[in-house]
């Protein structure tokens, strides 16, 4: 199996360094409680299993998320169409856009313990064009595009479901530390077909098999400002999906910072580094071999990202303990596998409740 963990390791140590030692430094600074009824009170938006609740609390959670990407890059450099072209391909994405709803729903079945169920749907269109001087390239012919110069692939549909355990590690004054454990189920479809044809890899709406996530989350606080880190792996626990593929393990890490603007009002931003192995396996079925997303060498990097985000929690009136959020961030760094899509920004709209 082509796991992150195996070929990537180096890379992976400063990650989990960066987001989990914050919690060491920082013990040394003792701070006033974080109150729940501030809005800085939870991470920002696009952090999931933050916090836990106490013995009998449930909690819902909606969130959008918006992914957009554009074009290729090869490692760290971009390239043009004309430039994918060169390297034998036929056929190159121009842009591809992800719109997800993602549904959380959270009880504490005690104080040192909070269940977390997640699930998604998801939406992702791709605009395609084809190299006017070619074939189909690397010796398969591409149904469905016919003598169009563009082309567009969409799918829609629920993706895979995850259950995970908050589990309460230790809490010190102002700073507390607690581990994430999950499960991911393979719901999400990995037989999405164009024109008898499976789907480039990016567009299925799964993982293909079951997942363990595994990691740690630490946040603390001091007045009017409060931070955070959390560290969580992904890791295959199957060699290949229901379609002959599988994607490969992988890490996230980030550290954050909150401001109280006032009561109700709280700013943050956010570092976070994303790495993923390139697919393994191959689909066990008919499929082109045009444009990059056609091949699983061409998925998987290491990519960068500064965010920035609001959070505000109606503190009176009807709507009183909602929060609303939203968070945007776009990559800083991007070292891609093989022939990668370039990802440009990303926006995440929430809703929470607590009661």
């Amino acid at each position: 199996m082509n796991t992150f963990f195996s070929f990537e390791g180096s890379r992976a140590v400063p990650a989990i360094a960066l987001a989990l030692g914050l919690s060491t430094s920082v013990l040394a600074d003792q701070g006033v409680r974080t109150p729940a009824g501030r809005a800085d009170s939870h991470a920002p938006i696009g952090v999931m299993g933050d916090h836990l609740h106490k013995a009998g609390e449930f909690m819902a959670s909606y969130r959008h998320m918006t992914m957009s990407m554009e074009g290729y890059r090869k490692g760290e450099n971009r390239l043009t169409s004309h430039q994918v072209f060169m390297q034998g391909f036929s056929a190159a994405a121009t842009n591809m856009d992800m719109d997800m709803d993602m549904f959380g729903f959270m009880y504490a079945p005690s104080d040192n313990v909070t269940l977390m169920l997640m699930a998604n749907h998801l939406d992702m269109e791709m605009n395609m064009e084809m190299n006017p001087h070619a074939g189909m390239g690397h010796g398969h012919m591409d149904m469905g595009m016919g003598h169009d110069m563009h082309m567009s692939h969409s799918t829609s549909g629920w993706g895979d479901v995850s259950l995970s355990a908050l589990v309460r590690g230790w809490e010190k004054d102002s700073h507390k530390l607690h581990w994430n454990l999950g499960i991911s189920a393979p719901t999400g479809s990995v037989t999405e077909m164009m024109h008898m044809q499976f789907q480039p890899y990016g567009m299925q709406l799964g993982s293909g098999t079951w997942d363990a996530k595994i990691g740690a989350t630490y946040s603390g606080s001091k007045d009017r400002y409060g931070w955070g880190a959390q560290a969580l792996g992904t890791v295959r626990l199957e060699s290949e999906g229901d379609s002959g593929f599988s994607r490969a393990d992988a890490l996230e890490a980030s550290v954050w910072g909150n401001w109280l603007l006032s009561a109700p009002l709280s700013f943050s931003a956010r570092l976070k580094y994303s790495a993923e192995g390139a697919l393994d396996g191959h689909y066990n079925g008919p499929h082109p071999h045009s444009a990059p997303n056609n091949f699983t060498s061409n998925y998987g990097g290491d990519i960068l990202e500064v965010l920035v985000g609001l959070n505000y929690l109606f503190t009176d009136g009807t709507l009183k303990g909602h929060r609303l959020a939203l968070e945007y961030g776009k990559p800083v760094y991007q070292q891609l596998n093989g022939v990668g899509m370039n990802r440009e920004d990303t926006l995440t709209l929430g809703w929470q409740y607590a009661w």
